[in-house]
C-alpha cells in the first residue's frame, strides 16, 4: 500500500508540474520580454510561489495535510526567512506564508530542465556557486524589489528531527543588509521522502512561521556566528515542541 501511494504521489506531482508550466508559459514569456529585469524577476517569483502553493494545498492534499501557523503578528517586512531542511518537499512548503520570496539553492537544482531555467530567470540565489560579494548583490536586488529571501543554512537535508549545524553565509548577508530574520519550522516530514526518494510513511505535517528577529536585534549580534547560533537555538526549541505535538496527535 505504501508503495502504491508513493507511485501515485509522484505521478500526480509530475502531471501537475507539466500542466502548470504549460498553462503559464505564455504569461511567463510576456513578463520576461516586456518588463524591466527586476520587475520581471519579481513576477516570475509569483508564478513559482503559486506553483508551490497549489502543489501543497491541492495536489498533495489526498496524501497528507499541512497545518500552517503564522506567529509573526502580521509582520510582512521583507527579510530573510530561515527554514530547517528535513526533506526534498521543503522547497514547496515555504510557499505557505504566501510571501513572494527568492530561494537560495545549491548549484544542482539550477541545472534541472525547465524549472532550473525558471529559477535562474527569477533570480534564485546560488548559495554555493557565488562568492560573498555576488551573493550580497543579488540578495539586495531581491529585497529592494520588495521580496524576501528563503535560506536553508543546514546546506543539506537532515532526514531526522535534529538540525544539521548552520552555515554562516546567509547570516552575514542579514547583518550587512540589516534586515529582519524570520524562522520557518517544519516538523513531521523527515521520512517524506528520504534521500532515495522513498516515502517511509505518509503523515500530516506541522509548519510554523515565528519571529522575526527585528533589524535592531540582528544588529546587536556581533558576528554571523553569534546570529546563526541564536536562530539555531530558537528553532531547535520550537521544533522539539512541534514534534511532541505531532506525536501526541498521532497517538490519540
Amino acid at each position: 500500500m505504501l508503495f502504491l501511494r508513493t507511485v501515485a504521489f509522484y505521478f500526480v506531482t509530475v502531471l501537475w508540474w507539466v500542466v502548470y508550466w504549460l498553462a503559464v508559459l505564455i504569461p511567463v514569456l510576456a513578463v520576461m520580454f516586456l518588463l524591466p529585469a527586476q520587475r520581471s524577476r519579481h513576477y516570475l517569483r509569483i508564478f513559482l510561489l503559486y506553483f508551490g502553493l497549489s502543489m501543497v494545498r491541492i495536489v498533495w492534499r489526498p496524501f497528507f495535510k499541512v497545518r500552517f501557523e503564522d506567529r509573526t503578528g502580521g509582520c510582512r517586512e521583507p527579510g530573510i526567512l530561515i527554514a530547517n531542511h528535513r526533506s526534498a518537499i521543503d522547497g514547496f512548503l515555504v510557499s505557505l506564508p504566501r510571501r513572494n520570496m527568492v530561494q537560495t539553492v545549491n548549484g544542482w537544482p539550477l541545472r534541472i530542465p525547465v524549472l532550473g531555467w525558471f529559477a535562474l530567470s527569477a533570480g534564485y540565489l546560488n548559495i554555493t556557486g557565488w562568492d560573498s560579494e555576488t551573493l550580497l548583490e543579488h540578495a539586495k536586488d531581491a529585497l529592494d524589489s520588495g521580496d524576501g529571501i528563503v535560506a536553508y543554512p543546514e546546506g543539506t537535508r537532515s532526514e531526522s528531527r535534529n538540525m544539521n549545524p548552520f552555515h554562516s553565509g546567509i547570516f552575514q548577508v542579514a547583518l550587512e543588509l540589516k534586515v529582519p530574520v524570520y524562522m520557518f519550522c517544519i516538523a513531521g516530514n523527515e521520512y517524506m521522502p528520504d534521500r532515495k526518494f522513498r516515502f517511509r510513511e505518509f503523515r500530516d505535517l506541522a509548519v510554523r512561521l515565528i519571529g522575526p528577529l527585528e533589524k535592531e536585534q540582528v544588529s546587536q549580534c556581533a558576528t554571523a556566528y553569534v546570529l546563526k547560533n541564536k536562530v539555531f537555538r530558537i528553532m531547535s526549541g520550537e521544533l522539539v515542541s512541534m514534534d511532541a505535538e505531532l506525536d501526541h496527535e498521532k497517538n490519540i
